[in-house]
Formats: C-alpha cells, sequence, structure tokens
C-alpha cells in the first residue's frame, strides 16, 4: 500500500484555506496535510494538533514534506517553488506560475536538475462540467472548433481585504489580466488540445482607482484556426452574469454557465446546429475542482516524478500573456487608455 503523500501549503489565503485545504482533507488517505507556512498566527486557527507550524519557509524541509502547494503572492512564487525543489520536495504552484519568462525559466531548470514535479495549479481542467466538455469535443460533437469565449469576471474594490496584494503590481505583477487570464488561455487550450500561438490584450481602468487594470480582454488564436476572446474584470458586480464558456463548432455550441471558479455546480448544455435543439448536460453538481486537481497531481508524483510535460506548455503561456502584457502597457501601441 502506497503511504499517503505528505504535503504542506504555503501561504494560508482564501484559497488555500476555503479550497485546497479541505480537499486534502477529503483525499482520504491518499494525502497527509503535515505542515504550513503562513506569516501569522492567523493562518494556524482550525489544524490538527500534528501538524507543523512554521513562519518562515526556511524551516521546511524535506523531512516534514513530499510535496507543496504555494499559494502566496505572485512575486513569491519564484523563490518559494525554487527553494523547495532545491530540496526535493514537488511543488504544485498557484498561476501565474511567475511574472515572467525569465523567471519561469528559473523554476523549470530547478525542476530539472533535482529530478521533482513542478505543476501550475490550473485547477479548472478538474472541473467536472469541462471534463465533460474535453469528452465531447473529443467525440466531435461540436464539429469542427471554430471559435470560443470566456467571460470571467469579480468585483474587486481596493479595500476588499486588509492586503489587497492582487492590486500591488509590484507583488501581483499586474491586475485583472494577470490574475484572471491565465486560467482561461490554460482551459482552452486543454479543451481544444490545440495549442495558443497569438495572444492580443486591451487594458481598462474603468472603475477602480487603484493602479492596474482593473479589466481587460484578450483575443487569441490558435494553431488550428479557432480563434477565441477572454473578458476579465474585477469591475463586475457579482449580481450580474460573470462566468461563462462558450465553445463553438460547425455542427454545434457547448455552453457552460457559472463553472469556472473554485466552487462546485453550474449548468452545462449543448446546442445541436441541425435544428438549434438544447440539450443540458449532466455532470456531478456537488463534486469541485480541488480535489481532483490534488489528486491528480498526486498520482503524478507516484507515476513519474521527473515528468515535467506540462512545463513547456505553462512557460509558453507566462511568455505569451507577457507579451501581450507588455504591448498593452507600451504608449506607443496606444493600448493603455
Amino acid at each position: 500500500m502506497v503511504k499517503p503523500l505528505r504535503i504542506g501549503i504555503i501561504g494560508l489565503g482564501w484559497v488555500a484555506r476555503d479550497y485546497m485545504s479541505p480537499a486534502i482533507a477529503e483525499a482520504g488517505d491518499r494525502v497527509r496535510l503535515t505542515a504550513v507556512v503562513s506569516l501569522d498566527d492567523e493562518g494556524f486557527v482550525g489544524l490538527d494538533p500534528d501538524v507543523q507550524r512554521f513562519h518562515r519557509l526556511d524551516d521546511l524541509s524535506a523531512e516534514l514534506v513530499d510535496a507543496v502547494y504555494i499559494a502566496t503572492p505572485n512575486h513569491l512564487h519564484r523563490p518559494q517553488a525554487i527553494a523547495c525543489l532545491d530540496r526535493g520536495i514537488h511543488v504544485l504552484c498557484e498561476k501565474p506560475l511567475a511574472l515572467s519568462y525569465a523567471e519561469a525559466c528559473e523554476m523549470r531548470d530547478a525542476a530539472l536538475r533535482n529530478g521533482r514535479l513542478l505543476v501550475t495549479a490550473f485547477d479548472q481542467r478538474h472541473h467536472p462540467a469541462h471534463r465533460a466538455m474535453r469528452e465531447r469535443i473529443r467525440a466531435g460533437a461540436i464539429g469542427t472548433p471554430t471559435q470560443a469565449r470566456i467571460d470571467y469576471a469579480c468585483w474587486l474594490p481596493a479595500g476588499w481585504s486588509a492586503d489587497n496584494w492582487r492590486i500591488d503590481r509590484t507583488r501581483a505583477g499586474g491586475g485583472a489580466v494577470i490574475d484572471l487570464a491565465p486560467h482561461g488561455l490554460d482551459l482552452l487550450e486543454w479543451l481544444l488540445e490545440d495549442e495558443v500561438r497569438d495572444v492580443h490584450c486591451f487594458l481598462q481602468r474603468a472603475v477602480h482607482d487603484y493602479p492596474v487594470d482593473d479589466g481587460g480582454v484578450l483575443s487569441v488564436r490558435f494553431r488550428g484556426g479557432t480563434l477565441a476572446a477572454l473578458t476579465v474584470g474585477y469591475n463586475r458586480p457579482e449580481t450580474l452574469p460573470r462566468r461563462r464558456l462558450e465553445v463553438t463548432g460547425t455542427a454545434g455550441t457547448l455552453l457552460a454557465e457559472n463553472t469556472m471558479g473554485q466552487d462546485a455546480g453550474g449548468r452545462l448544455r449543448f446546442i445541436d446546429a441541425t435544428d438549434g435543439r438544447v440539450d443540458t448536460i449532466s455532470f456531478s453538481p456537488t463534486e469541485g475542482p480541488f480535489r481532483h486537481q490534488l489528486l491528480d497531481f498526486v498520482d503524478r508524483i507516484h507515476s513519474a516524478p521527473g515528468d515535467c510535460r506540462d512545463l513547456d506548455v505553462a512557460l509558453r503561456h507566462v511568455e505569451l500573456l507577457e507579451r501581450a502584457l507588455t504591448r498593452a502597457t507600451d504608449p506607443t501601441h496606444s493600448l493603455w487608455p
């Protein structure tokens, strides 16, 4: 019998606390939380007494954990991931993997030289509705994919939290686009099993008075010719529609509503191009993406701990988004209002 994977959490913000911690608990005897690194003691509230608590990453060693989940502000991903990889610890790191392509390459090199797994936490691949979409696209249900659209937004005022690092350019690397667009780029590439070749971006500061973008629109072209549009924002009141995923082809459209995000549920429909018939597609309404994401990470550690096949994809996404954001903020391109 395989021993439970010992996992640590670095950074106990709301995503780690409300989603990853419960996912570890739900994984049964596959995974055991053995250590937590948090800057303040509030992150330790409610932890099992057997879980080791640290304020400094320097105190975390491979004697305590086999792998870590990194959920800290974006600017810390590179140094923390490299420190863990160099200690022989596998890493599941929140998106964006890094603030630049150069930083992401340093992280890849650390994973390769240590023979350890480095995976970006693209949880949207693991929502049951999105897995059902991929199966149907693979089976030819929509015919030849032609266009896709994602609308993924929320309301994030400057005072959303006591330390809203997501609107601090130094720590976040940007605003709504760098935070939300990586999920959409990865999800569409995974659904279509096609490679993103070009990304162009328009940014806005339309509502909130902070120094980074509070919204953006991305135009995307795939190698196979499919085109996509992604709308993301921190400026959408949460009483309005704000989470929609649509993939259209010559034979029909798959439309998912309220499936993007951390929670379970939502609705998935297929619209047939022949007669306009609308069919509701069932999937588990109680399963969110985090437990499946965690168990996929665990399976990969056990089966191929040195397999970094996703890293080239992750690095390409970082490079594409970095290039698009650079163009969007260059005043000679007149894309920044």
